[in-house]
């Protein structure tokens, strides 16, 4: 699994498919770059300079929200209720990080049509398989315009969000990944993956690693794979400079792959979609055997118990149960 933009994008590079991690401190350092310029002219800038200065991890966070709000003001992003909702939403997390911005509401001149209908939009995906690779429009999978422009890890991370996980923060679990990285002496990105996510949240996760792929057939490894799947468990796939996450879903008798997918290196393409996950795994074992390379495949749900430091309540008491379905707040 590659590491992405989230805390403060230093590695965050991360594929659908493929991709290299070359570019991870160049796409960190120009975040920062853009969210300073974009606050140089508020009244927060001083504030922001400070934590730019004496905390990157915490200014990486600030400026992914600050660009991501910024979409809004610059009419990159849908100009609609629910875009509304979604930009105090960014503008809020902005607030309990300390940077204070205004909501949709406080504009001179506003920048939502008051009048604006539901956002629904025409997504198109390539398809590797007609039948087994599809858009989310209209589908019950979370996250189909909440979560879309960003990749697979920060698709998880919001989903994780979504759910009453804290991912972003100072107490939430990116932070709690960059250190268990320090204290093990590895550079502080080395676990924001998938799989450090599923180490660190699941009990007991599933992991399979296929070091002969030419050596192995798809029936061997799904027969040990099915027998694990659970809805909204966290699946990720890793070979040699690759990787990809998602979420696990069951629908029509089949079980979906739900992840954030599109072209490399243009946020913009980025849709949340559904794929088969037998056609996924078939895909990726034959890849590995092409470049004679290990796969390997981390499966696990949610715990309950290793998420309670992270967890916002109002979110996640009362249900009973051990593990968490990611699909179940959503």
């Amino acid at each position: 699994m590659i590491p992405i933009h989230h805390i403060n994008r230093v590695d965050t590079t991360t594929a659908p498919q493929e991709l290299t991690s070359g570019r991870s401190g160049s796409i960190g350092l120009f975040s920062v770059t853009l969210a300073d310029n974009l606050l140089k002219d508020t009244m927060q800038y001083e504030k922001w300079r400070m934590i730019r200065q004496n905390d990157p991890v915490k200014a990486g966070n600030i400026a992914r929200l600050v660009l991501e709000r910024h979409d809004y003001v610059a009419g990159k992003a849908p100009l609609t209720e629910q875009g509304r909702n979604h930009f105090n939403l960014l503008t809020d997390r902005l607030k309990n990080e300390g940077i204070h911005l205004y909501k949709s509401h406080q504009f001179n001149k506003p920048i939502f049509d008051e009048n604006a209908g539901s956002y629904a939009s025409v997504i198109t995906t390539a398809k590797v398989h007609p039948d087994s690779s599809f858009s989310i429009e209209n589908s019950k999978a979370p996250g189909s315009e909440r979560l879309k422009y960003r990749d697979c890890y920060e698709f998880l991370a919001g989903i994780l969000e979504e759910n009453g996980i804290s991912y972003y923060g100072g107490n939430g679990v990116g932070s709690a990944l960059i250190e268990q990285a320090r204290s093990r002496g590895l550079n502080q990105n080395a676990f924001l993956t998938g799989e450090g996510i599923t180490r660190l949240l699941c009990e007991n996760p599933v992991e399979i690693k296929v070091s002969g792929a030419a050596e192995s057939t798809f029936d061997e490894l799904w027969g040990k794979i099915e027998p694990r799947l659970k809805k909204g468990a966290i699946i990720s796939f890793s070979s040699q400079n690759t990787g990809h996450t998602g979420i696990i879903d069951r629908e029509d008798g089949r079980w979906v792959f739900i992840n954030s997918s599109g072209s490399p290196g243009n946020r913009r393409t980025y849709r949340v979609i559904e794929e088969d996950l037998k056609h996924e795994i078939r895909d990726r074992l034959e890849r590995a055997k092409r470049q004679q390379t290990f796969l390997d495949i981390t499966l696990g749900s949610v715990n309950r118990v290793l998420t309670a430091r992270f967890e916002n309540p109002e979110l996640t008491e009362g249900t009973g149960l051990k593990e968490i379905d990611l699909f179940q707040v959503t």
